[in-house]
Formats: C-alpha cells, structure tokens, sequence
C-alpha cells in the first residue's frame, strides 16, 4: 500500500490513515476472519483474527503487528488508484495493536509552556544531557518517565515505571524494602514524614505488584499507581539531576544513616 491508497481510503471514511503512511510499506500479511464463524468460543470476528495474529507471534513471527482491522480486504485498497478510478466502498474499520491516544497521570499539565518551566529546562539541560550521555542507569530510567504513556494500558505503564525506577538503584535483593527506604531518605527529611513516606512507598510497591502480576483492580487503583509511580520516577530524576550524578552507595549510606 502506498500513501496515495491510505488517501483514497480516507476519501472514504478512514479518518486517522496517515497513522499508517509510515507502516505502509511492511504491510505484506493480512489475516480474514468471516462473520459467520465468530460462534464458539464465543470471540466476535476481530478477535478471532487478533487470536491468530498473537498465534503468529508465538510461532515467531515478531515483526507481524496486527495494526489496523477494515471491513474488506487491504487488497481492494492497495493499488485501487491504478487499477480503477471508481469510488473505494465506505470504509469501516479502525486501529488495533498500533495505539495513538496517550496513558496520562491525573495531573498532567494542560495549555503552554510556562516561562518558569522553560526556563527550568534552560538551566538544567547541560547537567541532563551530560547524565543520559554518560550513564546507562539514568538513560534507561529517564526513557521508562517518557514512553510508559505509550504503553496499551494502565499495568503496562506500571511496569514500565517501575523497570525505570528500579534502575537507579540497582538493587538485587530486598527490593521492597531497599527501594522504599532508599527513595524515602532521598526525597524527604529525617523525622516522622520520612517514616510515614516509608511506609507509603511500600503501599506503593505492593499495588504496583498487584496491577504487574494481574490482580483484579479498579480503574481508581489503576489510575493510582499510574500517577503514585510516576511522581515516584519523575521525583527521583529530577533528584539525580541536581546531584549531578546517580545515587551511589556511599551517597545511599549517607542520606539513610546520616541525615
């Protein structure tokens, strides 16, 4: 398919397929699924063919995303332009697998860039750049704080956030324990807030292993660990970067047991 088919389909009904211009060119396997078949056990038409993409997967074919899904074949669309100059069919269809809406914190700035905010970045770019450069640790950590809103859903996001955090530390065993100690001194002073955000920080990390591992959750407790986890990651970047340097165990020993 090249771009000029997508925009004949689009004349058509397919709103969103410049999405697709730049996947266009690897779209060599299509997958039908007829309507009278969707009976037992009981998936519906596209997710009979979802079933059989994920199939293909398994059998190794990991290059394959099942992306886009119409209601006649890509066939008709690809090289209509050249074979026909009558009008495509009304397009029904949609996107699958190729996700274009975000995974967003509750909140998540709206409107323009502030001076302040502009500015902030303007001071602490050298010292960012310098950190992503030089240190694998805080590159991996900074891209799970940006492409977890990429993510299919809101577990997924969580897993992603937490891989960033954990990163920084390092830590092998204990996790819990280490890393909620760990991020407790870091960000807040000795004294009962310290304790009380040590605390939090478990609860935390016990709700991201429930929304990891698949436990029945709510939208409100998905969302939770969404917006806990990345004010967890987003706190402890912001943290490195005014250090200068990710957090050694000589900088770990101190803040836990000297300040």
């Amino acid at each position: 398919m090249t771009v000029f088919d997508l925009a004949a389909a689009g004349a058509e009904g397919f709103r969103t397929w410049a999405m697709l211009e730049p996947l266009a060119q690897h779209c060599y396997c299509e997958i039908e699924s007829a309507k009278d078949a969707d009976i037992v056990p009981g998936y519906d038409t596209l997710n009979r063919a979802w079933l059989a993409a994920a199939l293909l997967v398994l059998r190794g074919y990991t290059n394959q995303m099942c992306v886009a899904c119409s209601s006649y074949s890509w066939n008709l669309i690809a090289g209509h332009q050249k074979r026909s100059k009558e009008r495509l069919p009304k397009f029904e269809g949609h996107f699958l697998d190729f996700h274009i809406q975000l995974q967003l914190n509750s909140s998540a700035k709206s409107g323009s860039v502030s001076e302040n905010d502009a500015a902030w970045v303007n001071g602490h770019f050298g010292a960012m750049s310098a950190l992503a450069s030089g240190n694998e640790s805080f590159k991996f950590a900074l891209e799970s704080a940006v492409d977890w809103r990429y993510a299919k859903d809101s577990r997924a996001s969580v897993a992603r956030l937490w891989g960033g955090i954990e990163a920084l530390f390092g830590v092998k065993t204990e996790l819990v324990h280490r890393i909620s100690i760990y991020c407790a001194s870091l960000l807040t002073k000795r004294g009962p807030a310290r304790t009380k955000k040590f605390h939090e920080l478990k609860a935390l990390y016990d709700l991201r292993s429930k929304a990891v591992h698949g436990a029945a959750l709510s939208e409100e407790k998905l969302q939770a660990a969404v917006d806990e986890s990345f004010n967890l990651l987003s706190a402890l970047l912001l943290n490195t970067i005014i250090l200068g340097h990710v957090p050694t165990s000589v900088d770990l020993d101190r803040v836990v047991f000297e300040e």
